[in-house]
């Protein structure tokens, strides 16, 4: 099994995973604990595909006969211009192509590589590997995975932690139908926050109500991205302050492990074509009159996913009275 995995490993790095390592199917009670009191009190807001918690703390639940995940991260730190009046700040993870799509290209890369592994001296039970993978999309408690499979540990931020680029990863998952981990999980080395509350004290709005707990309702991310809502008027001044327009890097920005470790990623698929960058200007945004018009300057940007009436919002808390 050991020389299998070799394998996996060796080709998914070949394909651009940073990193890779192997779970069990379902996670840990304290991690089914901590998601099910976080639904009970209703800190996903109106992220309602959140409340899948079945299938979220067990993967046979969407996928009959998974035996093990295969948890994988990609570096996506890239370095920030300093801002300039008349603009606003824009989330590390959106500065170009929507990483879903490119992301899930090398999943289904891996996934065939997978499925055409020779088993019958490996597995006597098993004919073929059967697969199913996800990038942020399905419903899985990706960071609870990653961290059973040792790619990291979850901060006090609630963000997946690696020794080897901080936060700044993206997450994605293979469920598989043949037992790849060792054990019920991966040890883990590298881990815990000590006594640091930096992203804690830093978070604008008090959104980190305690270590690991996020209330998305309060949360500049969620607001300015998942929220289709006007923005509460309590949130506005804080998020004028911020300049943040789309999405929040603060509590990772102020994380001692992430500022050690600012690797830039040497994707290129991630970094070009800038589509939004590290910026946007207001009047820019102002500019756009229709919805085509905003396709036409966006597409294969994850400001997609706020829509042309969400990133014009959120640019107009710039010009509110404080």
């Amino acid at each position: 099994m050991e020389r299998l995995k070799e394998k996996i490993i060796h080709h998914a790095k070949s394909l651009g995973f940073d990193l890779i390592g192997f779970s069990p199917v379902k996670v840990q009670d304290k991690h089914v604990k901590t998601y099910k009191n976080w639904l009970l009190k209703h800190y996903e807001g109106e992220m309602f595909y959140m409340q899948k918690a079945d299938s979220r703390l067990n993967s046979t639940k969407i996928s009959p006969g998974a035996k093990s995940v295969i948890a994988l991260a990609v570096n996506y730190y890239q370095p920030q211009e300093k801002l300039p009046s008349g603009c606003g700040r824009i989330a590390r993870y959106a500065y170009g192509r929507d990483y879903h799509k490119i992301i899930k290209k090398k999943l289904k890369q891996l996934e065939k590589y997978i499925q055409q592994i020779d088993l019958k001296h490996v597995f006597q039970n098993v004919s073929a590997v059967q697969t199913r993978s996800y990038v942020d999309t399905g419903p899985l408690l990706e960071r609870a995975l990653a961290e059973q499979a040792g790619l990291g540990f979850i901060g006090k931020n609630s963000c997946l932690i690696s020794r080897e680029f901080g936060s700044w990863v993206f997450l994605s998952e293979i469920i598989v139908n043949i037992k790849l981990h060792n054990r019920n999980f991966a040890e883990q080395n590298f881990r815990f926050c000590g006594n640091c509350t930096k992203c804690i004290e830093s978070c604008p709005t008090k959104a980190i109500i305690a270590p690991g707990i996020i209330d998305a309702r309060k949360c500049i991310s969620y607001l300015t991205i998942e929220n289709k809502k006007p923005i509460p008027k309590k949130f506005t001044k804080i998020i004028k302050q911020t300049k943040r327009i789309f999405g929040c890097d603060i509590c990772q920005e102020v994380c001692p492990h992430n500022i050690a470790r600012q690797k830039q990623t040497i994707h290129s698929e991630l970094t070009s074509p800038k589509i939004a960058g590290d910026q946007q200007n207001f009047k820019k945004i102002f500019s756009i009159k229709t919805d085509q018009q905003f396709l036409n300057t966006f597409a294969g940007s994850p400001l997609m996913r706020a829509k042309r009436r969400g990133l014009q919002r959120n640019a107009s808390i710039r010009y509110m009275k404080s």
